[in-house]
């Protein structure tokens, strides 16, 4: 039972860091004055709305490149992200007479598969530091403007 629960804890706080990331690219988008920030749910979002209105940040730049190296703490956290909310695949079965009302038990370990490190508290607590010094650092930039 500890493992689960550690486990619940660890995705609740990736869900917790996903969150903060909305926000904040949402926070980006109220800062270069876009219409509707409330609409940007990803990176790739907020550089739509930007080009758009023909607007560059380079605070989305940044992001986006950091999203795209599959070794940097933005990467793994989406991954994890993505990985812990994909439903687990139904596997198909060819029967003559199959069962239509019955929900079909799937084992969690199996439906997770091994594709993703384990999370620890340090890991989580990397990503953490990593985001908090991407935002001071962005704000602190874009404060000189």
């Amino acid at each position: 039972m500890r493992k689960l629960e550690l486990q619940a804890l660890a995705d609740a706080a990736v869900f917790h860091l996903m969150m903060a990331l909305h926000f904040y690219l949402r926070e980006l988008a109220e800062h270069h004055q876009l219409k509707k920030p409330s609409v940007i749910r990803s990176i790739q979002d907020l550089i739509s709305s930007l080009q758009q209105v023909d607007k560059v940040s380079s605070e989305a730049s940044e992001l986006l490149a950091l999203s795209q190296i599959s070794d940097s703490w933005l990467s793994q956290l989406t991954q994890y992200h993505d990985h812990i909310f994909k439903s687990p695949e139904k596997p198909r079965e060819k029967k003559a007479f199959g069962q239509e009302n019955l929900i079909a038990l799937v084992e969690l370990t199996e439906a997770r598969g091994q594709e993703l490190p384990d999370l620890t508290v340090e890991l989580l607590a990397s990503w953490l530091e990593s985001f908090r010094a991407l935002v001071v650092r962005q704000r602190e930039t874009s404060a000189e403007y």
